[in-house]
């Protein structure tokens, strides 16, 4: 079954609208007649992502050519992904490695093809400053709240794996995550791990960050989110992924280069704050084609021995265990397909 996930940028998700243009052919002999274009159904969380700046910059056709049409589809939850995917509405997002895993074992064909972001400081641990909670062992019969069956929730175990903690050692809260902030400021929960922009506002409540998601490197794992693509959209347009994903290479570097530019133009799109748009920014790393190819992450067309397999193996696992999914895959490497990556650098 897929999980129902809650997404981290929550607060920023505009209208559920489905905006796209469609070129038809000409009426009546009036003009000579147009193929019909080629169209590309492209997720978006509603939130500061690349596919929103496309959007709002009215640059569909620079990004995908002047012969393709684009319909944004807004989505609130990886679940929603997997079943537009599944059912083919929608053909490209970004999605956490949770729900991809869940999508990939319960038989959903679409393929990994590009790591979105390295999540290292968007996730993290709070916990709060009355609670005598100084390292992560302090955690032994503390209430920690969070939502389950998504990133956050497989980190959170992680963590506690690197210093002998199991379930039954804490109280897992399975929370929303519009509720967590209630919930800490009414003192009924000890921690939270969870995300940007649920996380400042524990802070400023009193909390502190003990532990971020990127502290699980250490351990091997990298957390991620990455563009999945429906198997079949992938190969009757090869051509509209890679240059995606080419622009998104180009947008990704704008972020962190001309944030002014960028924090101009989603605060008016969205109708959200210069805050909540730099929180956005700041938080979001990604990682260039060439460094994906590579063993740390993706590594070449192929490669059995990536950080990012290693990772999935280990999360298959988690959900296996936690009941998300009936069975490990038996070869989880048919999830990523890197040959687009390998294009790029």
């Amino acid at each position: 079954m897929t999980p129902k996930l809650t997404r981290r940028d929550f607060h920023l998700v505009a209208s559920n609208l489905l905006v796209g243009s469609l070129a038809g052919g000409a009426l009546f002999g009036t003009a000579p007649a147009r193929a019909q274009a080629k169209t590309v159904n492209l997720g978006t969380f509603g939130s500061v992502d690349v596919q929103n700046y496309i959007r709002a910059k009215n640059a569909m056709a620079k990004t995908f050519g002047a012969d393709a049409s684009v319909n944004f589809v807004t989505v609130r939850a990886g679940s929603e992904v997997l079943s537009a995917m599944a059912g083919g509405s929608l053909d490209m997002c970004n999605v956490g490695s949770s729900p991809m895993m869940v999508g990939y074992a319960n038989g959903v064909k679409a393929s990994l093809v590009y790591v979105y972001k390295n999540i290292t400081d968007s996730e993290a641990l709070v916990v709060q400053n009355s609670a005598n909670i100084k390292k992560l062992a302090d955690l032994k019969g503390k209430r920690v709240g969070l939502p389950f069956n998504t990133s956050v929730h497989f980190a959170a175990l992680a963590a506690l794996k690197t210093v002998g903690l199991g379930v039954s050692d804490v109280q897992l809260i399975n929370m929303r995550a519009d509720t967590i902030a209630s919930a800490w400021n009414r003192r009924e929960i000890d921690a939270s791990y969870i995300w940007v922009p649920v996380i400042p506002k524990l802070v400023d409540d009193g909390g502190t960050v003990l532990f971020k998601t990127g502290d699980l490197n250490a351990t091997g794992l990298v957390m991620f989110d990455a563009f999945l693509v429906r198997d079949e959209f992938k190969k009757q347009h090869p051509d509209l992924v890679l240059a995606f994903l080419k622009d998104f290479e180009r947008i990704a570097n704008e972020f962190k280069s001309n944030p002014k530019d960028v924090v101009d133009t989603m605060t008016k799109f969205l109708g959200v704050d210069e805050a909540a748009v730099m929180r956005s920014l700041n938080t979001f790393h990604p990682v260039p084609a060439r460094e994906q190819l590579t063993s740390q992450w993706l590594g070449k067309p192929g490669d059995k021995n990536s950080a990012v397999l290693k990772t999935l193996q280990v999360q298959a696992e988690f959900l296996k265990e936690t009941g998300q999914i009936n069975a490990v895959p038996a070869d989880i490497s048919g999830l990523i397909d890197s040959s687009f990556v390998a294009k790029l650098a």
